[in-house]
């Protein structure tokens, strides 16, 4: 993988707070602070704001709200319609010539903005230490507050077919790409730097397994990726570069949706050195009357043969969360995740559980809180031990309340 991004700002909707083992007061506190601000929300102004689990609800691709066919980022007219009215369409909605008049729109410029920024207080203080809280930080004695993402986004409607996209964060380019209309409908051609299309797509760069394997949603690649949808199955392939760029990959997804539901498999093969590197992922969403799960799992070998019986995984990793949105700005989430990096090695396996209230106080913006807790693995040897370091913080943990502002244009 080819990550390009400021290790500054961090590109992520979702922050984390640990566990520690005298922590079992303080984390009930810290639930009753998660519980006071979720009520606290209600009594905020009212927006909006579009999330992923509508193209399930609504049973549509990515493309019908947004202007990249593999979703996110800036949305089309239909899109804008839909979240400036609270994710529903008006009684007069008329899709057919909204359509229509988008279609005479041609060489048309768009720009978004995306500015998320946090304050960040842990529970673990070493004033020792003197180190400021950061998202991944252990120990603490300055709060603070830190930036996690600027981006801005232009699109450019080159001609009916072809459309430019390019993203800066914070003075690093994200996303360089051309999009190609092959078939309308039915194949689209992405050529330039983005993200891959692998399994379901996340905003949060920080679950565990997409970290472990190298696919957070801050992570990109150059390439060449196709995509589209055939009734109810939906695909994609990409081929690209892999650690370096003298080594090369390639994925692929397979899926459909059936109602509510959506479900697919995601294979990616690399081979950055002697060896080849795999990773298989299954993954469903389901969506319904606001409240919505999904789940992936996903494992990995190297070799020279490709396995994936039990006794051939190196590493295995999934998730699991729920989504609720209790009013059309009100949306509560939970999730837990584990990523086991060497089956061989006992007690390197890492747990989080993440939990957030997520408010949108204006069209064009959002207040978050997070309580984000790693548990603590029965199996952890001692700390000197332990030859990774860095594995230290995810299998001890600290708590964290992280406030999280989010606005775009």
């Amino acid at each position: 993988m080819n990550p390009h991004y400021n290790g500054v700002v961090r590109c992520f909707n979702d922050t984390f707070f640990r566990h520690t083992k005298t922590g079992t007061i303080r984390k009930s506190m810290l639930l009753l602070t998660l519980m006071a601000g979720v009520a606290m929300c209600f009594f905020l102004p009212s927006a909006s704001e579009a999330r992923p689990e509508f193209a399930t609800e609504l049973e549509k691709e990515c493309s019908f709200c947004h202007i990249d066919p593999a979703g996110g980022g800036p949305r089309n007219r239909i899109g804008e319609i839909f979240e400036e009215n609270y994710f529903e369409f008006p009684e007069d909605f008329d899709m057919e010539a909204v359509t229509e008049e988008a279609k005479k729109v041609v060489k048309q410029l768009t720009t978004s903005l995306d500015l998320q920024t946090a304050f960040i207080k842990t529970t673990h203080v070493n004033e020792e230490e003197n180190a400021i809280a950061g998202c991944n930080s252990c120990h603490s004695s300055v709060d603070r507050f830190l930036l996690m993402q600027a981006e801005v986004t232009f699109n450019a409607q080159a001609s009916e077919h072809v459309r430019l996209t390019l993203s800066n964060n914070a003075g690093t380019t994200m996303n360089a790409f051309a999009t190609v209309d092959a078939i309308p409908k039915h194949l689209y051609v992405k050529v330039g730097q983005f993200r891959l299309p692998f399994a379901i797509k996340q905003k949060d760069h920080n679950i565990l397994v997409r970290e472990g394997y190298g696919l957070g949603s801050n992570k990109r690649d150059v390439g060449v990726e196709l995509g589209g949808s055939a009734g109810k199955l939906f695909y994609n392939a990409a081929f690209f570069n892999a650690n370096n760029a003298a080594a090369k990959g390639g994925l692929g997804t397979i899926g459909t949706q059936l109602g509510p539901i959506r479900a697919g498999v995601s294979g990616m093969f690399e081979k950055p050195g002697e060896d080849w590197e795999r990773v298989i992922g299954a993954f469903l969403t389901a969506s319904y009357a606001g409240f919505s799960l999904e789940g992936e799992f996903n494992c990995g070998n190297s070799g020279e043969v490709a396995s994936f019986s039990p006794d051939a995984v190196d590493s295995k990793g999934y998730y699991i969360g729920a989504k609720y949105r209790l009013l059309p700005q009100l949306t509560i989430t939970g999730r837990y995740g584990l990523f086991d990096p060497d089956r061989t090695i006992k007690g390197d396996a890492s747990q989080r559980v993440t939990l957030s209230a997520k408010y949108n106080f204006m069209e064009n913006g959002a207040i978050s809180l997070f309580y984000w807790a790693n548990l603590a693995n029965a199996d952890r040897g001692t700390d000197d031990a332990i030859g990774d370091k860095g594995r230290l913080r995810q299998l001890q943990g600290t708590d964290q309340i992280i406030v999280m502002s989010h606005f775009w244009f």
